[in-house]
């Protein structure tokens, strides 16, 4: 990775380099006090345009950008708040999770049902992942409430 980019900073610097040469190709046939004109009056333009611009943008209320309060939607969790409770499972959702998973198992124990297994797995890739997630996710709600940390 390291000579992609060292090849990258080789091309940006030739670029330059060419460009270097080119505006001083043509301006070897100007004089010093040529030079220092054309210098003020780039520094005059760029620098009025600049000035103008920061001027109109304090100046012109017709045009000025409004603040508009932001809505979050009303599913959306936010960071460092709580999950409600709805969420939480209850020991009839777990078991028929834990069914489901165990018919899942089930299906790789013949020809026609890994079909269908491997059918699932691709067109519904996180499935298993999410199965287990919920799994886990009860199995700490259970262990928090037993502790007396939560709930």
């Amino acid at each position: 990775m390291y000579g992609i980019f060292q090849k990258m900073g080789g091309a940006v610097e030739n670029r330059q380099r060419q460009a270097a040469d080119f505006l001083n190709r043509k301006t070897a046939p100007l004089n010093r006090k040529q030079l220092i004109w054309g210098l003020v009056a780039f520094c005059l333009v760029f620098g009025s345009s600049s000035a103008y611009t920061i001027w109109h943008s304090l100046h012109s209320s017709a045009e000025a950008i409004r603040i508009q309060p932001m809505t979050v939607p009303g599913h959306t969790i936010l960071p460092g708040s709580e999950q409600p409770d709805e969420t939480e499972l209850t020991g009839q959702e777990l078991n028929r999770i834990r069914w489901f998973r165990h018919f899942l198992d089930s299906l790789q124990q013949s020809e026609s049902g890994k079909l269908v297994y491997d059918s699932l797995a691709r067109h519904r890739p996180g499935l298993l992942d999410s199965l287990a997630f919920i799994e886990r996710a009860y199995q700490l709600q259970l262990k928090t409430s037993e502790d007396g940390k939560k709930k």
